[in-house]
């Protein structure tokens, strides 16, 4: 049996090249959890959404602000190597200050 499944290799920094402002590629979709990488360009936003699971957020390049709750009142500021998390059902947005990318983790429930 296969305990370790390698996944990908980031190169941490840089932001993949790209002609789509907002670019959301799955990296991994398994029983338990699913991950996905959101790139945003030119100072575009994910506009406000939620996941009804919790998720993590692993920003791999660039920078940009993380806002959550209903009225968007949290904020926290995102560069290389920031990682938050966020309990499912809670409101949020990125916007990217000027690029960003992120690793979003999508814990799923059995």
């Amino acid at each position: 049996m296969k305990n370790i499944e390698f996944i990908r290799t980031f190169e941490l920094g840089k932001i993949e090249p790209g002609e789509k402002p907002k670019d959301v590629k799955e990296i991994f979709n398994g029983a338990r959890r699913r991950m996905v990488q959101v790139n945003l360009r030119n100072n575009e936003t994910l506009s406000k959404h939620k996941a009804n699971e919790p998720i993590t957020v692993f920003c791999l390049a660039g920078s940009g602000t993380f806002r959550a709750g209903r009225d968007l009142e949290d904020a926290q500021k995102l560069a290389v190597g920031t990682l938050i998390t966020l309990e499912g059902g809670v409101e949020h947005e990125v916007i990217a200050e000027p690029a960003i990318s992120l690793l979003v983790t999508k814990f799923k429930s059995e």
